[in-house]
Order: C-alpha cells, then sequence, then structure tokens
C-alpha cells in the first residue's frame, strides 16, 4: 500500500511540475484578436479623405496664387482606396510575428494587449503613428 501511495505521489508531483507548451499559433490568434487587427486591415479600404492644399502647395508654390487655387479646389478632397485583401494580410502579419517573437513573447503580448491598459496602449501607439505621418506630410 505504501509502494501505491508512493508512485501516486511521484505521479502527481510529475503532473503538477510538467510545463505547459504554448502553442504560438493560439497565442497569434489572441494577440490578432487583442489587436482588433481585423479592424484595422479592414478599415484600410474605402474613401479616404485628403488634403488638397498640403498636397499641391509645395508642388504649385512658383505658380502665381489665382492659378494655385484654381488647381487647389479643382482636386477632390477625397479618393477611394482599393479595399485589402485582409486574409492574405494576416498571413504576412502572422509570418512575420512568428518570426520576431517566440510562443511565451506572444502569451505575454497577448495578455498585455487583451487587458484595459494594453488596449489603451495600442490606441495611443497608432494615435501617435498617425500624428508623426500628418506632422511629416
Amino acid at each position: 500500500m505504501n509502494k501505491v501511495l508512493l508512485l501516486l505521489f511521484i505521479f502527481l508531483a510529475c503532473a503538477c511540475t510538467s510545463t505547459h507548451k504554448i502553442d504560438s499559433n493560439v497565442e497569434f490568434e489572441r494577440l490578432y484578436a487583442a489587436l482588433k487587427m481585423e479592424e484595422i486591415l479592414s478599415s484600410f479600404g474605402g474613401e479616404v479623405n485628403i488634403s488638397p492644399e498640403k498636397i499641391l502647395s509645395e508642388i504649385l508654390r512658383d505658380l502665381p496664387e489665382s492659378q494655385k487655387r484654381a488647381f487647389i479646389e479643382s482636386m477632390p478632397s477625397t479618393v477611394m482606396a482599393d479595399t485589402i485583401n485582409v486574409n492574405a494580410a494576416k498571413i504576412i502579419f502572422k509570418s512575420k510575428l512568428t518570426s520576431l517573437l517566440t510562443a511565451q513573447e506572444l502569451k505575454i503580448a497577448a495578455d498585455f494587449y487583451s487587458s484595459n491598459i494594453g488596449l489603451k496602449a495600442h490606441r495611443a501607439i497608432i494615435d501617435a503613428e498617425i500624428a508623426v505621418s500628418e506632422s511629416l506630410n
């Protein structure tokens, strides 16, 4: 009986100490969902607002003001962009992330971006990148 209990104890100890293998595919999907990448990628197509003033002012700087104004006013303020293949973009995104991050790192990132502070940080980063992009144009 003692041997059975000892074997049972050893088995339980081994079971408790065995490490759970982290699946990088599962963790990628968690991270992808937490980042709301499907929504972000889907939003790239469709109508895009542009500023004719920003685009043409520098290019047309040598023209008389009346001609420059005529060109700027004739340009549309929105253009249609082709929608992107979200599935292809996801495959590329996954390939790049899984080549740069281990399964454990993907899990940590998914845990972080699934939290409220992670979502807030993600939105702040996107807003900052947009601000930088707009200021450089």
